[in-house]
């Protein structure tokens, strides 16, 4: 029987999403100045597409990541607005090297040890929760990537139970408990 657990984590804009929304409000402004004071045509066009675009910038605006462990696979996806789901990431446990604090020691060291390391970042981004995330260091297609994640309580457990072997894990495992 497989062990399971699954949390969701709903991610803060970031300013590249923030930029596109005030982006395609601005596009939209526009075409209702151009449809005022040029010609309706051109104008009615740039206000289709400044609505198309704050429809999907909007879209882009609401978004969650969701981790499903699987014994010491996890599967990532990223869902927006509440509706559409897309896998991001898989994290195979046997390619799992380390788990490691964000904030730790460990995982400066390691970013210093390996100038190519790929960070994939699958937290909410708001850094007042920092302490919750954890790097995964593991292989992907013949790179060494740091996936992180940001991690409940009831997951910190389930992480301890299959990653305690996973390098320097064993500092890691009693903050798990807190």
């Amino acid at each position: 029987m497989d062990n399971y657990t699954e949390q969701i984590v709903k991610k803060n804009p970031d300013a590249k999403q923030r930029l596109l929304l005030v982006g395609a409000v601005f596009v939209t402004m526009l075409g209702v100045a151009a449809m005022l004071c040029y010609d309706m045509s051109v104008g009615v066009m740039v206000l289709a597409a400044g609505c198309f675009l704050i429809y999907f910038a909007k879209n882009q605006q609401s978004q969650e990541y969701e981790y499903v462990f699987v014994n010491a696979d996890c599967d990532i996806a990223r869902i927006s607005n509440k509706q559409n789901r897309k896998e991001v990431f898989s994290i195979k446990g046997g390619d799992v090297q380390k788990v490691l604090l964000y904030n730790s020691q460990q995982f400066q060291n390691e970013l210093e040890a390996n100038g190519s390391l790929v960070i994939k970042d699958f937290t909410s981004g708001d850094k007042s929760k920092q302490d919750d995330w954890y790097m995964f260091i593991t292989n992907s297609n013949g790179k060494t990537v740091a996936v992180g994640l940001e991690l409940d309580d009831k997951t910190k457990t389930y992480v301890d139970v299959y990653y305690k072997n996973k390098g320097n894990i064993s500092g890691v495992n009693s903050s798990f408990r807190n």
